[in-house]
């Protein structure tokens, strides 16, 4: 695991306890998360969607870097 990978797990586990509830699968807390986030979004006037393109165009630059030799 990388530091990042180990930070948002990390992350992912405190907000499963913060709930009260336990991490079932790791397919589930993920999605409960980002759709909370996207709850969060919309109430302080974010285009949840739009921050999510933008993460993944960030993903998807930072995993291509990481293969170039």
């Amino acid at each position: 695991m990388t530091r990042r990978t180990e930070s948002a797990r990390q992350a992912l586990d405190q907000y499963c306890l913060s709930k009260g509830e336990p991490l079932d699968t790791l397919e589930t807390g993920i999605i409960d998360l980002l759709t909370d986030l996207l709850h969060l979004a919309q109430t302080e006037g974010q285009d949840g969607f739009m921050l999510g393109q933008t993460a993944q165009m960030h993903f998807l630059v930072e995993t291509e870097h990481t293969r170039k030799p």
